[in-house]
């Protein structure tokens, strides 16, 4: 972990994962460290937020009625942040 600087690599992951989930419809705030995230949503149950993000292969959290947990692996690439950010933007389409 400490020759590839994985605590350094998941810090700017969750920092593009932040930035790229505040910018969706339907996100009011992202909450957290690194890559363990809390997404409060805009008029959005949880719940029902999850249960799509789970039809669409998105494992995710509601952790109160209007937020959501994301706990990705340090791991993730750029281009597996996209996909989820674009899962979960689906998910948020009434």
């Amino acid at each position: 972990m400490q020759a590839e600087d994985v605590p350094a690599k998941a810090e700017a992951a969750g920092a593009r994962l932040s930035t790229a989930l505040l910018a969706l419809d339907g996100v009011a705030a992202v909450r957290g460290a690194g890559l363990l995230l809390g997404v409060e949503l805009v008029d959005a149950d949880a719940k029902a937020v999850v249960a799509r993000l789970l039809e669409l292969g998105c494992v995710a959290n509601a952790v109160t009625p209007t937020a959501v947990r994301l706990a990705p692996s340090l791991l993730i690439t750029d281009d597996e942040i996209d996909h989820a950010v674009e899962l979960i933007g689906k998910a948020l389409q009434p």
